[in-house]
C-alpha cells in the first residue's frame, strides 16, 4: 500500500506542477490508479549531477562550430595533440565525464555533442555520411590545421568511424569504445523501459535507472545515482533519430580504408557485444593487422566510465 500512496502523491503532484499548456489524458491518470501495488514502479528521490561533472563543465572553453549551418557545440579541455571525442545515443559529452580530466594533461581534448544530442542543434537526416561531414568540420576548425586523434563510444564511434575520411588534416590514431558495428549485436530494445511523456519524475527517473542497468553498465547492483543522473541530464535533452541509420554501412570497410592506428576496448559485459566479442576481434585483425582490441573483464557497455582508469591508461598510450 506504502507504494500506491507515494504513487498517488506523485500523480497530484504531477498534475499541479505540470507545465503551462501541458494535457495529461484522463485516462493515463485512470490507468495510474487502477494498477495494482506490484505494478508502480519504486521511486528512488532524483538524482542530481554531481559538483565535480558540474566543475568540469565550467572550467570547459565551450565553442560552437556552424559547418551546414547547424550548431554543434563543443567542451574543450587542455593543450596539447587535438584529440575529438564523440559519444553515445542519446548522449552527450558526459559520456566522457571520467577521461577527461586525465586526457586533457596531454591531449587538447574537443568533446561533441553531437547534432540531436546535448546543447547542440537539432540535425534531421536519414544519412550519417552527411551528420559525419558536420562533425569533420568542425574538428577540422577546432584542430587549426594539426592532425588529430580520436576516440568514439557506441554511435560515436560510427560517426568517428565515418569522420577518418572526411577530416581534411588527418587522423592519426583511433579508438573504437563499445562500438556496435563490427560483428553481431544482441538487442536491448524490447527491454528497454520507456520513460518519455511519463509525468511523475520519479517514475522517470526509476526507468532512467533500469535502463542504465540493463544497456550501460552490469544490471541493477551497479547502477548508481550519479550514473542515473548524468544518463538522465542528457537523455532528456536528445532529441529521436530516425530508424535503421545504420543500414548501408560498411563500418569494418570505412576503417580498413584509413591509413591510421586503431584501438578497440569493450567490456565482457557489454550487453550489445558480450555474445559477439570472439567474431568482433577477428574481424578487426583481418581488416587492421597490428591493431590493438581490449576487453575489460566484468565491465558493460558504458566501460570507459566503470573502468575509467583502466581505459585512460589504454586511450594515452595508444594515441599519443
Amino acid at each position: 500500500m506504502q507504494n500506491r500512496t507515494k504513487c498517488v502523491k506523485s500523480v497530484y503532484r504531477a498534475i499541479a506542477n505540470r507545465p503551462a499548456g501541458y494535457y495529461i489524458p484522463a485516462h493515463k491518470i485512470q490507468d495510474i490508479f487502477m494498477l495494482s501495488d506490484s505494478d508502480y514502479l519504486d521511486e528512488p528521490d532524483i538524482p542530481t549531477l554531481p559538483d565535480w561533472v558540474q566543475a568540469l563543465d565550467d572550467s570547459a572553453e565551450k565553442p560552437v562550430t556552424r559547418a551546414g549551418g547547424i550548431g554543434i557545440q563543443w567542451h574543450v579541455w587542455g593543450e596539447g595533440k587535438p584529440l575529438y571525442l564523440l559519444h553515445g545515443g542519446h548522449g552527450s559529452w558526459m559520456h566522457w565525464a571520467r577521461n577527461i580530466e586525465w586526457l586533457s594533461r596531454n591531449f587538447r581534448v574537443m568533446a561533441a555533442d553531437l547534432p540531436s544530442a546535448g546543447d547542440s542543434e537539432t540535425f534531421d537526416t536519414d544519412d550519417l555520411q552527411e551528420l559525419a561531414k558536420l562533425v569533420a568540420a568542425g574538428i577540422d576548425e577546432l584542430a587549426g590545421g594539426e592532425p588529430v586523434r580520436g576516440a568514439g563510444f557506441s554511435f560515436g564511434s560510427v560517426i568517428g568511424s565515418l569522420c577518418l575520411k572526411y577530416i581534411e588534416t588527418g587522423v592519426d590514431a583511433y579508438a573504437l569504445v563499445g562500438s556496435p558495428l563490427l560483428g553481431g549485436r544482441s538487442g536491448v530494445d524490447g527491454k528497454l523501459r520507456k520513460w518519455r511523456g511519463m509525468p511523475v519524475p520519479e517514475h522517470r527517473v526509476a526507468a532512467h535507472a533500469h535502463n542504465v542497468g540493463l544497456l550501460m553498465l552490469t544490471g541493477a547492483e551497479s547502477v548508481t545515482d550519479e550514473a542515473t543522473a548524468i544518463q538522465m541530464a542528457h537523455a532528456e535533452k536528445a532529441r529521436p533519430r530516425k530508424r535503421g541509420l545504420f543500414h548501408n554501412l560498411d563500418l569494418l570497410g570505412e576503417i580498413e580504408a584509413w591509413p591510421g592506428q586503431l584501438t578497440v576496448i569493450y567490456g565482457s559485459e557489454d550487453a550489445i557485444a558480450r555474445k559477439h566479442l570472439d567474431e568482433r576481434q577477428a574481424n578487426v585483425e583481418r581488416i587492421k593487422p597490428g591493431s590493438e582490441f581490449h576487453v575489460i573483464p566484468d565491465m558493460g557497455h558504458w566501460v570507459q566510465y566503470q573502468a575509467a582508469d583502466q581505459v585512460n591508461d589504454i586511450l594515452m598510450r595508444r594515441l599519443d
